[in-house]
């Protein structure tokens, strides 16, 4: 109820997304076994235990999203790219879809959880992580990558996956005078649904392509694009 009072999201939309989701007291369970960390807007984020599966870690995202009644883009004062989205019931089922679509990407949870990595469901139906093993830190390049619907943050410097994603998460930058949480997650997330859009196979060449045109023609990257350049940081 605090996070609906805070965000100010409509009853009729509340309603909605518990009668669909078919929500009860219960349903949240899952998130109490979980370490919370709080952004600076009040907004929750739940750390993966090291025994989360791929189906609990992809339920723990969607019920992130519900909690928080909201995800906080648009509403800081910060500029963004976008308008502010609702917190409504088409918007559950858009996520859900998401990640119907990107489900492959959560079987990586446990082998991350497992190599020493840190996983956090995030308020905009997406998984951050920092660390694991090498193979997971080289799709990792600028200051983070999405894989799916994991935001693989760069852990260049971080030498504690975990401590490192609560300063992230606390401080609601990625960085010192990096881009606000908020905008940098919302810009993410459109970047889960161009995987989604052209799946696993196809996304990696289709953007690697696009970012040898930029540099080499000039211009900017059509995905960075698509997602938000203010919001990623690239202004």
């Amino acid at each position: 109820m605090a996070n609906i009072d805070r965000c100010g999201a409509g009853p009729r939309a509340v309603a909605d997304i518990v009668r669909a989701q078919c929500i009860t007291r219960d349903s949240f369970r899952q998130l109490d076994v979980m370490e919370q960390i709080t952004d600076p807007g009040g907004k929750s984020y739940f750390v993966m235990p090291r025994t989360v599966g791929a189906d609990v870690a992809r339920q723990a995202v969607l019920l992130t999203y519900i909690l928080n009644a909201g995800t906080g883009y648009g509403r800081s004062g910060t500029r963004t790219d976008f308008p502010e989205t609702p917190y409504t019931g088409a918007e559950v089922l858009r996520i859900r879809a998401r990640q119907r679509a990107n489900r492959w990407s959560y079987a990586a949870v446990p082998a991350i959880r497992n190599t020493g990595g840190a996983v956090a469901t995030t308020p905009n139906g997406l998984l951050m992580v920092l660390g694991g093993n090498r193979v997971h830190g080289s799709f990792s390049h600028r200051g983070g990558t999405m894989w799916g619907d994991l935001f693989l943050v760069n852990t260049r410097g971080i030498a504690e996956p975990a401590r490192g994603l609560r300063e992230i998460i606390e401080s609601g930058r990625l960085g010192h005078g990096g881009p606000d949480l908020d905008s940098l997650l919302h810009h993410e997330e459109i970047h889960a649904q161009q995987w989604a859009a052209l799946g696993p196979m196809r996304m990696p060449g289709r953007y690697l392509a696009e970012e040898a045109r930029s540099r080499v023609l000039g211009g900017t990257n059509r995905f960075e694009e698509e997602a938000g350049l203010r919001d990623g940081g690239y202004r």
